[in-house]
């Protein structure tokens, strides 16, 4: 008796250390969770994307991991790998920093996103990542956030569940020193954020016809800002 369970200990001791030898093989294996997640009968989508892009991934000791399959879940908040087929969901605290490049249908054109975490905003965790669309002085950095909504549908006589993602997009001024401000798609924004410069942002703002409704009217108004 003593004899099977010893050998039985050895087995088991023996099938740990092949589990982990195949394992091992997986970039970052202390790092990440391997998992599956779907999403099942809820319109829209829990993803930044759908579909599977290339992109970095950098570790909390500043190594990066180039040309990988990454996709982003904004529901969740969470970065996911496709290695050689299995999906990996990637710890936020082990990688703060991913790149993802999206070709979009039609042009081809490449948007390039460079998502990092660590920031101190109001409302989020350190590790909620936020896309960094400016840098410098004044930076400017975008959220995704997709929310799960669970709503009744009435209609005819008939009661529905209607299940779906919906995202919004939130901006934040990172302002030199640690202040942190979320800024509107609107001029009112823009100048309670910025109120001693208030009158040069305005004769800036008419003079290019900067109505502030865009991303790129944003990063215009900002580098103005920063240079004066």
């Amino acid at each position: 008796m003593t004899k099977k369970v010893f050998l039985l200990g050895l087995l088991m001791v023996f099938s740990s250390i092949d589990i982990c030898a195949q394992l091992s093989n997986i970039q970052g294996l202390d790092n990440v969770v391997i998992r599956t997640r779907k999403y099942e009968d809820i319109s829209g989508s829990a993803y930044l994307y759908p579909d599977w892009n290339a992109g970095t991934l950098t570790d909390k000791n500043g190594k990066t991991y180039v040309n990988v399959q990454l996709k982003y879940d904004a529901y969740m908040d969470r970065v996911e790998l496709n290695q050689d087929g299995q999906i990996l969901e990637i710890n936020a605290i082990a990688y703060p920093k991913f790149t993802l490049n999206f070709a979009e249908r039609g042009t081809n054109k490449i948007i390039k996103h460079s998502f990092s975490s660590g920031y101190t905003v109001p409302g989020f965790s350190s590790n909620s990542y936020f896309d960094i669309v400016r840098e410098g002085r004044l930076t400017l950095i975008k959220k995704f956030k997709t929310n799960f909504v669970d709503e009744n549908v009435s209609g005819y006589g008939t009661s529905d569940q209607k299940k779906s993602f919906q995202t919004k997009i939130l901006y934040f001024i990172l302002i030199e020193g640690g202040t942190v401000k979320e800024i509107k798609m609107n001029k009112k924004s823009f100048m309670e954020i910025f109120p001693e410069k208030s009158s040069r942002i305005d004769l800036f703002l008419k003079s290019e016809k900067n109505k502030l409704k865009s991303e790129d009217d944003l990063i215009q108004a900002i580098n103005f800002v920063e240079s004066i």
